[in-house]
């Protein structure tokens, strides 16, 4: 039996490991004509689904719910092929694929996960070291024989004669103390699209027990695939004019928005801006003795960003991820980075304000104003 360290996982990544596994992930694989598009580490994809399943969502059921939409024009819902293979300890009975959606540049699944409820509850990855208490359904897991902890395994999409592994987003439900549902949604704009594409992926059951070393046992893993046709919507382009904008320590160079009739993509370009000199000059020691610097470098912890409209009302985030655009070919110090993020489909404004943030420390950075025309 296999087992999981979750202290291991959920600890920080040192800057340098970061770095080496974005390196390696972004190599190809040629024996497997493997293309790799995964943001900038597994610990900054943890924050993006932390991130993704605190927004708020008008669930009803369906995929429309997680777009945050009634209606997507053009893009047709479809329901996909789906092969599983369930594993004979029978703990997991079912994962549905109900609804998929693909405008060219990301795919949306409304996946759902049961457990039999003779054996026992499910709970959510990324809760494991919450509250059971204030969770959906607390009494009814509390009751069951035992829990078991959900976590989704490493995505890879086949499509175009090529073979791409992914790090999915996703938002999740309880549906039940023995089911969640989750929107999982990816990039695709990238890949060399073909007519379809499969989705391999998988889920593994952790027996959920506390102790001093966070180890959890792997009770059971299913596979399962999920082939569905692949659409490209008519998008319409909208560019910033307003730019550079010079912030903190940094600046954004160019903005773009992609909109669809499945939802607004926001890709913003930004780069440090800040005297490699002053920052070495900046370093001061913390509390454990180490060389910290004292000056904010904005583009150096999680950058995400939220879009505010004209009203200055939050728009929700339903996908996003960020690739480092290497502006020296060893850019450890100096970063380059293209941000983007989905929202839902909306009559795209003259102006945007957008609201800098790190979603690890949860500070907010000095917000700004986009303004775009069509191209």
């Amino acid at each position: 039996m296999k087992e999981l360290n979750w202290k291991d996982c959920f600890e920080p990544a040192p800057e340098a490991f970061e770095r080496s596994v974005q390196r390696a992930l972004q190599t190809k694989t040629e024996e497997h004509q493997m293309k790799r598009i995964i943001p900038r580490s597994v610990i900054i994809a943890f924050a993006l689904i932390l991130v993704l399943m605190a927004t708020a969502l008008a669930f009803g059921g369906d995929i429309l719910n997680f777009l945050h939409a009634k209606d997507i024009g053009e893009v047709q819902i479809q329901k996909p092929d789906v092969k599983v293979d369930y594993a004979k300890t029978g703990i997991l009975k079912e994962i549905r694929v109900d609804e998929a959606v693909c405008d060219g540049r990301s795919v949306h699944m409304l996946v759902t996960c049961t457990a039999d409820p003779e054996k026992g509850s499910l709970l959510w990855g990324f809760d494991w070291d919450k509250d059971l208490s204030t969770l959906p359904f607390a009494a009814e897991r509390a009751a069951a024989p035992q829990v078991y902890v959900l976590n989704p395994s490493q995505m890879v999409v086949e499509t175009g004669g090529q073979r791409y592994e992914m790090m999915e987003n996703l938002v999740k439900r309880y549906d039940s103390a023995c089911s969640i549902s989750m929107d999982i949604t990816f990039f695709i704009d990238e890949m060399e699209l073909g007519d379809s594409m499969t989705i391999s992926a998988g889920f593994s059951l952790d027996e959920f027990v506390l102790n001093d070393d966070f180890i959890m046992p792997v009770a059971e893993t299913v596979p399962y695939n999920v082939t569905l046709p692949v659409q490209i919507a008519k998008a319409r382009i909208y560019e910033a004019t307003n730019l550079p904008i010079k912030l903190e320590n940094y600046k954004v160079l160019s903005a773009r928005i992609t909109r669809t009739d499945m939802g607004s993509y926001f890709e913003i370009e930004v780069e440090d801006d800040y005297d490699p000199e002053e920052y070495e000059n900046s370093m001061v020691e913390d509390e454990e003795g180490c060389s910290v610097p004292s000056i904010t470098l904005p583009l150096h912890g999680s950058p995400w960003f939220h879009v505010l409209d004209q009203e200055g009302k939050e728009l929700p985030c339903m996908t996003n991820e960020w690739k480092n655009l290497d502006r020296f070919s060893d850019a450890e110090e100096w970063m380059h980075l293209l941000i983007r993020e989905m929202i839902p489909i909306t009559q795209i404004g003259s102006s945007y304000t957008i609201q800098p943030r790190d979603s690890g420390t949860g500070e907010l950075f000095t917000p700004y104003i986009l303004e775009f025309v069509e191209r």
